[in-house]
């Protein structure tokens, strides 16, 4: 089998949504969408952005992660309007296993997007040549673990951490999941 190029790929499409590389010009929308927002923010490991110029570092970072041939990230754009409105990610690998994550715009919640995105991020990661992938959040982010369970995700642990990441260090309840392409 041919090994894919991950650099050489640049969006993904689904019916609603249109998966695609992040670009400098991004920086406002997803500032505005999802970043600064503390309720989109309240079941991640970072705190919501205080002002734009944070997020031009972030983004500024992810742009840079492109050369990285692990590095598969997406921004979400609702194909009907162009609005970009989430993201969708490889953040982490264990064991060679990439982990997912994801983040939308709450205006957004309770669409089927996220659902719809993910399914599209499983089938290009299973492409890559990945056969299990990884997921962890928040116990109590019903949304999020509706979302995996929706996919196919399975249920494996429950993590507790002392200190949820660098930027939140209040002590968390973290729900693992996988996925695995012969299940």
């Amino acid at each position: 089998m041919e090994k894919i190029n991950q650099a050489e790929i640049n969006q993904l499409e689904t019916s609603r949504l249109l998966l695609r590389k992040f670009v400098e010009d991004d920086v406002e929308d997803i500032y505005s969408s999802w970043c600064s927002d503390p309720e989109v923010t309240a079941m991640v490991t970072w705190t919501p952005h205080k002002d734009l110029e944070e997020t031009k570092r972030v983004l500024k970072a992810w742009l840079k992660a492109y050369g990285d041939p692990k590095t598969v990230r997406f921004g979400i754009v609702l194909k009907e309007t162009g609005e970009l409105i989430g993201i969708i990610d490889t953040v982490n690998f264990h064991s060679g296993k990439p982990e997912i994550g994801f983040c939308l715009a709450r205006k957004c919640w309770g669409n089927g997007y996220m659902t719809e995105a993910c399914h599209a991020m499983i089938r290009h990661l299973f492409h890559l040549g990945y056969n299990n992938i990884l997921a962890c959040t928040h116990e109590e982010n019903i949304g999020s673990i509706a979302v995996l369970q929706r996919c196919g995700f399975r249920f494996d642990k429950k993590e507790f951490r002392a200190q949820w990441s660098p930027l939140k260090l209040e002590t968390v309840v973290l729900n693992w999941y996988h996925l695995s392409k012969y299940e």
